[in-house]
């Protein structure tokens, strides 16, 4: 195991190298790399939000835990916190999931319309986040605290914010939380969604830490595979902190995760060893990314638990794909939303402005 020190000084002379590929001129608009510190405090959980309703529990499917909030900024409209009725459509068939749970096959999320439907849906609303909680893919909650003050952060900093929930490992191991957060995105784009909370279907991005940080990785590598992009819908930006992004057997060697996160993945993989496990390979963003990959925003601390080199090889192959990456290291051991001290906050947000501006 490499001292702190020397990780540190290694990281840096990366960066230098990154930032030197950034500045030739066929990199991406808008590349950077920082190493940061971070202060204790989680900006978010430090504030109030007195002007910022949350609409909990809205089903965005038939399970349990396919449930999401909408915290809404501070200029919404009074009947905003209502809950969007459901668009007619046509009867969805039922196949089975590869989690083994009937899902159903819904059209694309303009109603089966297509590109002439977006024509009516609205385009001088408001900017939207859709976030996703961590957990190892096996717990968390979308109204944990700290998630809870995130949603809120965002919602008073101007962004329509959606706070899921999603089916979780053993029980329903990959593709199942993934299919959910797909299913939620849909929601999103879905015209009585739109115009409900009054967002612009031109400026949704996702935000996700630790495991909803994979999740959401996942869902923007494999965006121009689902309904929603042949119906015309993008998604814009991608806040990924510490996701894990290579599952394979990669991630169990001596500078990968611990044994007892390997368990983890294999839970939620559903697959006895990472040897013998096609899913691993599916559920790592850093396998899937393509020219057409939103623009990513990616946090990893130095020294957590998940590895660097994680973050450091995906946002490589990003780049490798012309795919803008604003890459921030941060000096310690902060997991996921737990970097977001006051300046990381500000990074972020500023990101997703420019981003769904």
């Amino acid at each position: 195991m490499r001292s702190g020190r020397r990780t540190l000084l290694a990281l840096l002379a990366a960066v230098v190298a990154t930032g030197a590929l950034g500045s030739c001129s066929g990199a991406p608009a808008g590349d950077r790399d920082d190493v940061v510190t971070a202060d204790p405090v989680i900006y978010p959980l430090s504030l109030r939000y007195p002007g910022i309703e949350v609409v909990a529990d809205v089903p965005y499917g038939r399970e349990p835990l396919q449930r999401l909030d909408v915290c809404l900024p501070p200029d919404s409209a009074p009947d905003t916190t209502a809950t969007p009725t459901a668009t007619p459509r046509p009867s969805p068939s039922v196949s089975p999931s590869p989690s083994g749970s009937d899902v159903a096959t819904e059209g694309p999320a303009d109603g089966g319309a297509g590109r002439d439907a977006r024509a009516d849906r609205p385009r001088d609303g408001r900017p939207a986040v859709m976030l996703v909680h961590g957990g190892s893919w096996s717990h968390g909650d979308k109204a944990t605290a700290a998630y809870r003050a995130v949603c809120q952060y965002l919602a008073s900093e101007g962004f329509v914010t959606v706070n899921i929930d999603y089916r979780l490992a053993p029980t329903d191991p990959f593709p199942a939380g993934l299919d959910d957060a797909r299913r939620a995105l849909d929601w999103v784009f879905r015209p009585t969604t739109l115009q409900t909370y009054d967002i612009d279907p031109d400026r949704v991005g996702l935000f996700g830490g630790s495991a909803g940080g994979n999740l959401v990785a996942m869902l923007a590598v494999t965006d121009h595979e689902s309904a929603a992009w042949a119906a015309g819908d993008r998604i814009r930006a991608v806040v990924d902190l510490s996701g894990p992004t290579d599952l394979t057997t990669r991630s169990t060697e001596p500078d990968g995760v611990s044994a007892s996160f390997q368990r983890k993945q294999l839970l939620y993989l559903g697959c006895r060893s990472h040897e013998d496990c096609p899913a691993a390979q599916a559920a790592s963003p850093g396998h899937h990314v393509t020219d057409e990959t939103a623009p990513f925003f990616v946090g990893h601390s130095t020294a957590e638990f998940i590895p660097l080199w994680e973050s450091q090889e995906f946002v490589a192959t990003l780049r490798e794909h012309d795919v803008p990456v604003t890459f921030v290291a941060v000096e310690g051991t902060a997991h996921s939303i737990a970097q977001l001290d006051r300046a990381m906050s500000e990074r972020v947000v500023a990101f997703l402005r420019d981003r769904l501006r």
